[in-house]
């Protein structure tokens, strides 16, 4: 497993639905990636900068995204500047202790609802 972490500046606040409109189109083709399980979206309006924490099942398949179309894919939006792109390995003992959806089937019955 393996962690994609990108932070990038971003002029627009999360209010703006031009940019809401079109991060949403984004995220419903992001959901399709490869070896993606999940993705979680940050922002801090205050200071214009936004955060995406993306878990994948392999280096390989985050540096195929971190590395390869989503640079210019976040930089076709406008208002969007400064993206840092980090990776980091993941402790999956520790993180299962403190309940981390690691594998897709974790995440899906943790959203399930419960059997009747």
């Amino acid at each position: 497993m393996k962690l994609l972490v990108v932070r990038y500046g971003r002029q627009f606040g999360s209010d703006d639905p031009e940019q809401g409109g079109a991060f949403l189109a984004a995220a419903e083709k992001i959901a399709d990636l490869p070896g993606l399980i999940w993705k979680l979206w940050g922002f801090d309006d205050s200071e214009h900068v936004a955060e995406s924490v993306y878990l994948f099942d392999s280096a390989e398949h985050a540096r195929a995204w971190g590395e390869g179309p989503m640079r210019a894919a976040l930089s076709s939006h406008p208002g969007i500047s400064d993206i840092e792109v980090r990776y980091y390995d993941v402790d999956e003992e520790l993180s299962a202790v403190t309940r981390a959806p690691l594998t897709p089937a974790a995440y899906d019955s943790a959203s399930a609802a419960p059997a009747s």
